[in-house]
């Protein structure tokens, strides 16, 4: 994800909820960045004139070297913090197999989620995957 925001300034970001079975694919924010040490789902800024659905499934590859495929929307989130307001797009995504994600990814039990410390922001989506059995990417 980029951290150039400003306090003024509503940065758009495509995250990428990578579901494969009962698990999902998580990561966790470096140090030296906003929330460092938080966990988090692939994402980052989409480039100009890139959906958030494509800009989800590159950012995917990049962060994680793994090929998804959106499936949609799941929800969005406008959140203010310290270093700048975002908004957030959390998409759904599959893979087809199970893959080994690079470093700091890694495949979570959904019901394991509520276990790390993920960002205020992503709790609407965490809330989502939590109640929602249904939920299959």
């Amino acid at each position: 994800m980029s951290h150039s925001m400003t306090s003024d300034s509503l940065t758009v970001v495509a995250i990428a909820v990578v579901r494969c079975q009962e698990e999902v694919l998580v990561g966790r924010r470096p140090e030296g960045v906003p929330l460092a040490g938080m966990a988090e789902f692939p994402g980052g800024k989409c480039a100009p004139q890139e959906s958030p659905e494509d800009a989800a499934v590159r950012e995917c590859l990049e962060e994680t070297g793994l090929v998804v495929e959106a499936q949609g929307r799941l929800c969005e989130v406008e959140h203010s913090y310290a270093h700048g307001r975002v908004r957030l797009i959390f998409v759904a995504c599959r893979t087809t197999t199970r893959q080994s994600p690079r470093p700091p990814f890694r495949w979570v039990p959904v019901h394991q989620l509520r276990q790390l410390p993920f960002p205020e922001a992503n709790q609407p989506v965490l809330d989502l995957l939590c109640k929602t059995a249904t939920f299959r990417a």
